[in-house]
């Protein structure tokens, strides 16, 4: 077999050379972007879930559960996987805006039974692809106790590069003996953006943090 090869270089430079010249194939997630209207990020964003401020008048358009689910990685929802549900989710493509000059930035809104969510999807722009996933806002839960979140974006710590402050706000109902006590927390967290991706920073004082930023709550 080696020697037929070696007689005919040129066939064989030929062959590889178109496979070289073919195109490469494009990343699926590309057929999810036309789900996302363009918008401008601005200095601030609220992330709020539905029934809260901006998310009552954000336009959006539905994204078939037999494409979402498909071509998206699945490791970026295995967090999610409580509301992520091929079967039963309703998910709605709403904004695509450009938070620096590597990545775009989607919001993908789901809905099941009552739980809502909100995850901004990352799309490198070099790569064509969706590289990552962040939660900013979700309201879920049940009879005893309730989780409700919301996001700022803006450039916290000053670099020239937007962050993230997730805000959680939490509700139980603990059951004594003749009565039922409601308790409520809330609690902050700092996502810088670092190395192209959010990262998990500490804050210095997370009860001055939560004041500054507020979100609406149900409690």
């Amino acid at each position: 077999m080696m020697h037929y090869l070696l007689q005919f270089p040129g066939v064989i430079a030929a062959v590889f050379g178109i496979a070289a010249c073919q195109p490469s194939k494009p990343a699926p997630e590309l057929r999810l972007l036309p789900y996302f209207q363009s918008a401008q990020a601005g200095d601030t964003l609220r992330f709020l879930v539905a029934g809260e401020g901006e998310m009552d008048v954000m336009p959006g358009d539905t994204i078939p559960n037999s494409l979402f689910f498909t071509v998206l990685d699945s490791v970026l929802l295995s967090e999610i996987n409580y509301i992520a549900d091929s079967t039963e989710a309703l998910v709605l493509g709403r904004q695509r805006f450009t938070l620096n000059d590597t990545t775009d930035l989607c919001l993908v809104d789901i809905r099941k039974s009552w739980f809502q969510h909100q995850s901004l999807l990352l799309f490198n722009k070099s790569r064509q692809a969706i590289t990552g996933r962040i939660t900013v806002a979700e309201w879920y839960g049940g009879e005893g106790g309730q989780i409700l979140t919301g996001s700022w974006m803006l450039d916290y710590d000053g670099d020239g590069h937007k962050d993230l402050i997730r805000r959680e706000i939490g509700h139980s109902l603990l059951l004594m003996e003749n009565d039922a006590r409601d308790t409520v927390y809330e609690t902050a967290v700092l996502l810088r953006w670092k190395d192209g991706r959010f990262v998990d920073s500490p804050l210095p004082d997370t009860a001055l943090v939560v004041k500054q930023f507020p979100i609406p709550s149900f409690w």
